[in-house]
């Protein structure tokens, strides 16, 4: 029996691993455990599914129609970490200055 030892060498290859810069998806992604009609009852989840409801209007007027391309140069190509979603980041800035909240209330917010 022969025994062969292979001895490798680790030679990082980011392109691969990691793409720093990614479009983020025009729908929302839940959690693997959650879903909306786990988390709302009533009242509130028919809200939420109403098409004409403010915060799905915005979706599909506002964050939707930004275009993340023109974002892509500000991501090195081969190191950092990947990007938040840009419609996200965009959409809270939006509605942050809309709104006339400082930073501290935008977050506070987001966190709850």
């Amino acid at each position: 029996m022969v025994i062969r030892e292979t001895v490798s060498t680790f030679v990082p290859d980011y392109k691969r691993i990691r793409i720093m810069y990614r479009r983020s998806p025009k729908t929302s992604q839940l959690g693997l455990f959650s879903s909306v009609g786990s988390q709302l009852k009533g009242k509130a989840l028919k809200v939420y599914n109403d098409v004409e409801s403010w915060h799905n209007q915005f979706r599909i007027q506002v964050t939707n129609r930004i275009n993340e391309d023109i974002f892509r140069p500000l991501f090195h190509e081969d190191f950092g970490a990947p990007n938040a979603p840009i419609r996200v980041l965009t959409g809270m800035m939006i509605m942050k200055v809309a709104r006339g909240w400082s930073d501290a209330q935008l977050l506070g917010i987001v966190h709850k």
